[in-house]
């Protein structure tokens, strides 16, 4: 049979929808794999303490406008879909196996198995109230070093608080027509000093965090983190979370 103009159309309409088929479930492998999609349930119980908290801090009109605005905003179906589209368009094929690859071995399932704990409610409470100070070994110490400039914890846990914090300011904004609006800057100011509190801490934070990897998978972890590969998909997860977080 001749192929026609149209046939060939089909074919590649057909043809492109498979690899759009491939690359989403190797993009949904890798969300999950990953932890992300666990970190993103875990931001829901976040989500909801925050709205309770304010419950008791802010009228009841302001509050149900916080509660109906941040639902709309941190839908969870739409976190989820944001974060596996970005996964997809920020990693190619060959990107997205090699990522599934290092979480389905036994260091990356330790890796999600340590982070996921760690952003538990629980785990965040703690963290909160302030960890005793790990004591590390030289070699240890500076391998958390290594990490905290490696890992995006640090910018996505500024992100992840900005979020939470600025629910009652834009439930107000929103609610007052706009008569009440935080400067921009004393945002940006309140993000700063956030990301300076945060970064004492963190290294604490990592090695609490990753306290049951030895110092071999610590190892193993940063040169990872620090190859083309592990940088490129952390940088992927990174822009996933923000994704997410920013509709």
């Amino acid at each position: 049979m001749r192929l026609t103009p149209l046939h060939l159309m089909i074919m590649t309409l057909l043809s492109s929808l498979m690899l759009l088929s491939l690359n989403a479930r190797a993009s949904t492998d890798l969300y999950d794999l990953s932890g992300m999609a666990t970190h993103q349930s875990h931001f829901q119980l976040a989500l909801a303490a925050a709205q309770q908290r304010y419950a008791q801090q802010l009228p009841r009109s302001v509050h149900e406008s916080l509660v109906r605005q941040s639902n709309q905003r941190f839908a969870a179906d739409g976190m989820h879909n944001r974060a596996r589209t970005r996964l997809a368009v920020a990693l190619d094929d060959s990107a997205q196996r090699d990522a599934v690859a290092f979480f389905n071995t036994p260091l990356g399932r330790k890796v999600v198995q340590a982070e996921t704990r760690a952003t538990a409610p629980a785990s965040i409470a703690a963290i909160q109230r302030g960890l005793p100070a790990q004591p590390l070994s030289p070699e240890r110490q500076q391998l958390i070093e290594q990490l905290s400039h490696s890992l995006p914890a640090l910018e996505l846990g500024v992100e992840v608080s900005m979020a939470l914090a600025n629910l009652a300011t834009q439930s107000a904004n929103d609610l007052l027509g706009g008569l009440f609006q935080v400067p921009g800057e004393l945002m940006s100011g309140n993000r700063d000093a956030l990301r300076n509190q945060m970064q004492s801490n963190l290294p604490n934070t990592l090695a609490h965090v990753y306290r049951d990897l030895s110092d071999s998978e610590l190892r193993a972890y940063l040169d990872w983190s620090q190859s083309s590969q592990g940088s490129t998909t952390l940088r992927a997860m990174e822009l996933a979370a923000r994704d997410a977080l920013n509709p």
